[in-house]
């Protein structure tokens, strides 16, 4: 059912409108500062000089003041109560606040219950399920192999199961290097964390697992000197392939049936003996006295120390995590805060997100440090480090969108950024009700094999919506198909009718005012009440229509379309 002419101009009017509708705006001296903050880059000795203890209440908020202070830069007020519920609940768990959600914590009127909401989340199964498809996200975007997509269902599931059990990042993160054995799809429960692992294949795996285990745990993005020295950082060609020998006799192998060439999964091994060759400058030539292989390297970690040579697989790896989770590395807690933080703000201390480094520039560079030496001194404690965030009223600040996609807000406040695929599905869910049925598959709804979750609307639908969770917020954009498939899809467009046991129907048949109704419908798709511009709109197209029903799926479906609602702000 394409919409009418009448409901694309009321739409257009809602998506003209409605991200200004939230808070005030912000005058333009306050968005521009006067004088731009310095950055600043940290080397391992500034990082390990900041204080590991718990971040004190009001900690974090007098820091970045200072800083703004320093800039010129006057901070947002706080977002109202409405605002705060949406967005702290989408940033937790990927879910909208339901109408009787809003107007329970409306009706709270204690001074904490930010606080008590935001501990009621983080100990919620769905935070744990939010945050484990994100990091399942981060973790397989990247790979270029179809087998890869043996065990990422597992290895969700333990990611899961491991916030859930408040496991610091430190213990996910050795379970990942150090893990062993088959990961395979008739065995859904077992040995999530060897998916990494098991993900690259090939002559190449080693030098992609470095890569991406740099990029991943230690925000630093060596396989930039994977050919000569890095351009931008202190890390030499050498560095790259002592690293790389850590992954040296790790192995990932297909997993088939007995005379039958069907995968299975994947097993990872450890190879008895192999050692990583740097290639000449000029390509891998055989070089004499070297087996044609290039240099063999012994394994080194990024601080020159190494465990020694002739060790086995297991204990190459060992010691791989052992120096990446070690308290002196400090690159380690900054990674996960730095992303965290961005996740959460929507711009990040350094940016791009995963691309840190000791000649690399931070905004606020003072801030991440003493951030990332508390989550260092919680021993990595996530839990711990979203709390310190959440409480602060840097977080809970309104929306302050740029003069451009580019300008950093110096967290004055919020920075507004699409919701990810997987969140405006779910988000679309909570709005409409289950948008299609069930499918058949070994491992439930939306599986049918290893390959399933392409299939059907969710799967065509989290393909279109769907970029890589490292990618600079204001490199998101939306695109022509993006916007058809949302708006003229029948079965979210069967959805948004008025008819049977649908959201509108029901709405409808027990709110017999306009007025109410319009409320209603406001909160299950907005998660706050419309204001008097906005009734005084709706009222007009009521009145034009001349058919209830029809016009209250104008509504709903202007909504669903847009800016605010595909946003996390």
């Amino acid at each position: 059912m394409i919409r009418s002419l009448a409901t694309a101009a009321l739409a257009s009017a809602f998506l003209l409108g409605a991200a200004a509708h939230a808070d005030p705006p912000s005058t333009k001296e306050n968005k521009k500062p006067a004088v731009q903050l310095p950055m600043g880059a940290l080397d391992t000795k500034d990082w390990l000089k900041a204080p590991t203890t718990a971040m004190e209440p009001g900690e974090l908020d007098r820091l970045i003041a200072a800083q703004l202070s320093k800039a010129n830069v006057k901070p947002a007020p706080l977002t109202a109560d409405e605002l705060f519920l949406r967005r702290v609940s989408i940033d937790l768990t990927g879910k909208l606040p339901m109408p009787a959600d809003v107007k329970e914590f409306l009706d709270d009127k204690g001074a904490d219950k930010r606080v008590k909401l935001i501990d009621k989340l983080l100990a919620s199964d769905e935070f744990a399920k939010h945050w484990g498809l994100y990091w399942r996200t981060v973790i397989s975007t990247r790979t270029t192999d179809f087998k890869a997509n043996f065990g990422v269902r597992q290895f969700e599931k333990w990611l899961t199961a491991e916030i859930k059990a408040n496991r610091s990042w430190g213990s996910i993160t050795r379970e990942i290097l150090t893990a062993t054995g088959p990961v395979k799809t008739d065995e859904p429960d077992k040995n999530g964390p060897a998916y990494f692992l098991a993900s690259r294949f090939g002559m190449d795996a080693p030098v992609e697992l470095a890569a991406e285990t740099s990029r991943i745990f230690l925000g630093i993005q060596i396989q930039c000197a994977q050919c000569h020295d890095h351009p931008s950082d202190v890390w030499k060609r050498q560095q790259f392939h002592e690293f790389t020998a850590y992954f040296a006799r790790v192995r990932a192998r297909p997993i088939r049936e007995k005379d039958n060439p069907r995968l299975l999964g994947t097993d990872v091994v450890s190879a008895p003996f192999g050692e990583h060759s740097m290639p000449g400058k000029d390509g891998p030539k055989p070089k004499k006295g070297f087996g044609g292989g290039g240099t063999p390297l012994h394994p080194k970690f990024l601080d020159g120390k190494g465990p020694g040579p002739r060790l086995d697989d297991m204990k190459r790896r060992k010691a791989l995590a052992d120096s990446i989770v070690s308290k002196d590395n400090p690159w380690f807690a900054a990674a996960f805060v730095n992303r965290v933080w961005g996740e959460l703000m929507g711009q990040s201390f350094y940016q791009p997100i995963d691309d840190l480094g000791p000649m690399k520039e931070a905004v606020m560079p003072e801030v991440i440090a003493r951030l990332s030496a508390s989550f260092r001194g919680t021993d990595y404690d996530m839990r711990q480090l979203f709390r310190a965030i959440l409480t602060s009223e840097t977080y809970q600040r309104q929306i302050r969108p740029g003069e451009a996609p580019e300008e950093h807000l110096l967290f004055a406040g919020r920075n507004p950024v699409r919701m990810d695929a997987n969140t405006l599905w779910h988000v679309l869910n909570d709005t409409l009700g289950q948008i299609g049925g069930p499918r058949p598959g070994p491992g439930g709804p939306g599986f049918g094999g290893p390959f399933g979750r392409f299939a059907g609307l969710e799967g065509q639908f989290k393909q279109e919506f769907a970029f890589d969770p490292s990618t600079k917020a204001e490199d998101v954009e939306g695109s022509v198909s993006q916007a058809l498939l949302l708006m003229n899809n029948p079965q979210f467009n069967a959805k948004i009718r008025a008819t049977g046991t649908n959201l509108l129907a029901r709405v409808l048949s027990t709110y017999t005012e306009d007025d109410e109704a319009l409320r209603v419908v406001y909160l299950r798709a907005l998660a706050r009440t419309p204001t008097q511009r906005e009734v005084d709109r709706c009222r007009s197209h009521i009145a034009s229509v001349n058919n209830r029903a029809e016009a209250f799926e104008d509504i709903l479906w202007a909504l669903i379309n847009s800016t605010e609602y595909q946003m996390r702000r």
